[in-house]
């Protein structure tokens, strides 16, 4: 387990970039679910659930992409 988190400071991966991922994920979520609950309509049936679920899962790659991207290097301050 040491030897992990040793591997996570070397690539930037500190307590604060977990955080930040994390509040990434959740903005993204909650604003997808809170804009699919006023414009789909879920009693069509599963074509609506599916494409919901799709868009969050795509919304939830893109804040994972937006985590990555801001990871901190070491030595170096992010602009």
């Amino acid at each position: 387990m040491n030897a992990f988190k040793e591997a996570l400071a070397k690539v930037g991966v500190t307590k604060n970039t977990i955080k930040r991922a994390g509040r990434t994920f959740i903005q993204a979520a909650v604003s997808y679910i809170g804009v699919n609950l006023i414009v789909i309509d879920f009693t069509t049936g599963k074509e609506a659930l599916k494409s919901a679920l799709i868009g969050l899962a795509v919304s939830s790659v893109a804040a994972g992409i937006s985590a990555v991207m801001n990871l901190e290097r070491n030595g170096e301050e992010n602009e």
